[in-house]
């Protein structure tokens, strides 16, 4: 998180330069900063749902295996738990989850309430969408061993057709970064070989009402592009 203020006190500062020609405009910006914190949360906490929810598929494939062996529910997320050990490492998302399951249900807790409980916790569609089979599965007598591959077969096709979608949508997003760079660049380049074709729009009333508007159409675009890649399938 540090590092992601400093960037955008750095680029606070070089917007400033560039658009008002006074660095401590940048000042301004300090009233979007919990809104930039609050974004770079936001992506973080997206990206480590996307690897929970990759670890979470892979986990089901263990629970599977074990429940076509014979062997209980209960026991199968153990066995899971120990395989995504192996597999991502102790300090993988997947296996604290898994280790607070599989500590509830120890204590007495069934593992449908500790399925729900790590939906709740977690927030994530697969998760939750899971946990609410499992329980009615197992309310209803069904075969878990079928229920299991079912949910894992229908998430991973979801996930395939996901990372298909984001590979071209990242592609056209690429190009639009490679595009934001142009205006300001034009703009420097102006700046620093022709300084009194631009110098009109500094330091004077009309001029900073057309830079504040470039200088916002800018972002709002930036901003335009960002959300495209925030899909839902």
């Amino acid at each position: 998180m540090v590092k992601s203020i400093t960037v955008y006190i750095i680029l606070s500062l070089f917007a400033a330069w560039l658009f008002y020609d006074r660095p401590a405009a940048a000042v301004i910006s300090l009233v979007f900063l919990p809104l930039y914190i609050k974004t770079v949360r936001k992506n973080i906490q997206k990206k480590e749902d996307g690897i929970l929810s990759e670890e979470f598929i892979r986990s089901l494939i263990s629970v599977s295996s074990s429940l076509s062996a014979g062997v209980s529910a209960e026991n199968a997320f153990i066995t899971a738990a120990s395989d995504m050990e192996k597999l991502y490492g102790m300090r993988s998302p997947i296996v604290r989850e898994l280790g607070i399951i599989n500590s509830q249900v120890a204590t007495g807790q069934r593992l449908e309430k500790a399925l729900k409980d790590f939906a709740q916790r977690r927030h994530i569609d697969e998760i939750s969408d899971f946990a609410v089979v499992f329980a009615a599965a197992k309310q209803k007598g069904a075969d878990f061993s079928s229920v299991i591959s079912s949910c894992t077969r229908v998430m991973e096709e979801r996930r395939t057709s996901e990372r298909e979608a984001l590979v071209l949508i990242r592609s056209r997003q690429y190009e639009q970064r490679v595009m934001c760079v142009i205006p300001p660049g034009i703009l420097v380049y102006l700046r620093l070989s022709s300084a009194g074709f631009v110098g009109v729009l500094y330091h004077n009333p009309a001029g900073i009402v057309i830079m504040s508007v470039a200088l916002l159409t800018y972002a709002l675009a930036i901003f335009i592009a960002e959300r495209i890649g925030d899909i839902k399938i």
